[in-house]
């Protein structure tokens, strides 16, 4: 049976794309030793918000301060001393979350341990991240092995093919999972030259019924748990695409 890996930075809330890729693997690999990059979502994604009735569906990003550092994403603190709205940022995310979702079906059901998670002040915002990275990986019923890549011991080379294929290499998979925006910039050669191989995530985004009118896709994956649950359990999962791409330039990080 083939041994299939995927990876992804520790975003934060991340969106449901992040865990269908995990549950569609065997090993989910942790990119922390990548760098950080502010206008990603390494600390912060966009939840549902109210609108008027007769305007197009709205909805906000929440952020976590952090000190602005050019390091990898496993060193980035988190700046605990801010404040937004006079009162701890935490705080303040929580309030927001609450005020948007206390409504929706099931967020009662999940919100107190979200609220755990965040009311405790972490140095460290791969600490925060993962805390809710591993809280959502079981709301969504999830037991894909987690690996982080900056233990696997492995050098960054500034080429994305070969560091996947590296990464791969080191926890024995047979494949290689991409998400699909890796079709731009992988290289397929290194990976036909080492046997290990290349497929392609094939996710289409489920709508289902937001708290407000209208729907907007790819916000944090707790917009779909507040409103209808576990969604992995009632959606059917795409297939991976091993489909053939033409070689391209490496432009960035899967």
């Amino acid at each position: 049976m083939q041994r299939i890996m995927s990876a992804h930075q520790p975003n934060f809330l991340p969106y449901l794309g992040f865990f269908d890729k995990m549950i569609s693997s065997d090993v989910f690999v942790i990119r922390d030793e990548v760098q950080f990059v502010e206008r990603d979502y390494h600390h912060r994604n966009r939840i549902r918000i109210e609108s008027p009735a007769d305007a197009e569906p709205q909805c906000k990003w929440v952020r976590v301060p952090v000190a602005k550092e050019e390091k990898e994403l496993k060193d980035i603190r988190v700046r605990n001393d801010v404040k937004d709205k006079n009162v701890p940022w935490n705080i303040c995310m929580l309030r927001q979350i609450r005020s948007n979702y206390e409504k929706a079906p099931c967020f009662s059901r999940y919100f107190s341990e979200l609220e755990l998670i965040l009311r405790v002040q972490t140095e460290r915002l791969i600490n925060l991240n993962m805390a809710i990275i591993d809280w959502l990986k079981a709301c969504f019923a999830i037991d894909t092995e987690i690996v982080y890549a900056s233990q696997l011991g492995g050098r960054k080379t500034g080429d994305p093919s070969r560091d996947l294929l590296e990464i791969a290499q080191a926890v024995d998979a047979d494949v290689y999972l991409s998400g699909n925006g890796g079709r731009v910039y992988l290289d397929r050669t290194p990976f036909d030259a080492s046997g290990v191989e290349l497929w392609f995530q094939s996710f289409e985004h489920p709508v289902y019924e937001q708290r407000y009118a209208g729907f907007i896709p790819n916000l944090a994956a707790i917009d779909a748990l507040f409103n209808v649950g576990n969604i992995f359990s009632t959606q059917p999962m795409a297939t991976p695409d091993s489909e053939e791409i033409p070689l391209a330039e490496p432009l960035g990080v899967a």
